[in-house]
């Protein structure tokens, strides 16, 4: 059953990258989770300390987070996001994390190195709900604060 969900989903992105190879349509919605997911491969070195794909796990659960946090989502959708992603054995939170990591500032100004930053924007993957992702840039950097705060809280 994994196995055939792993396939479905391989050939799902293959299509998508086919139809859009510019990254300007249906494509860009795969970097869910990467805005916040890049800014944590920097902070722990690109090292086998976080590799890219729990970088990305992660990031898909702040994602939800700051989501559900503006109202586009339910409340329950990022505990949901977590719970598939711990059952499949991926990290889901900063406290999987080993070591310390900067502070939320530090968190924010890499964000801000993102490749999806247009115009001195942070472009976001956010989400109306799972399996509901859409590009925006109108999430106030407030409410980032937040998520990444909270979740740098847990950790002590």
């Amino acid at each position: 059953l994994r196995a055939e969900a792993v396939r479905h989903s391989v050939q799902m992105k293959a299509d998508i990258v086919v139809r859009d190879e510019t990254e300007m349509g249906d494509r860009a919605l795969l970097n869910l989770g990467h805005t916040f997911g890049h800014a944590l491969e920097a902070v722990t070195g690109y090292s086998d300390r976080l590799l890219h794909g729990e970088g990305v796990a992660i990031g898909c659960a702040l994602a939800f987070e700051v989501s559900a946090q503006l109202g586009l989502c339910s409340q329950e959708d990022p505990s949901r996001v977590r719970a598939h992603l711990s059952d499949m054995n991926m990290m889901c939170d900063l406290t999987d994390i080993k070591g310390d990591l900067p502070n939320v500032d530090a968190l924010i100004d890499l964000m801000g190195q993102d490749k999806k930053v247009l115009d001195g924007q942070l472009r976001f993957i956010l989400a109306r709900g799972i399996g509901q992702a859409f590009v925006t840039a109108d999430v106030p950097i407030e409410t980032v604060h937040l998520v990444l705060s909270d979740a740098l809280a847990q950790r002590r």
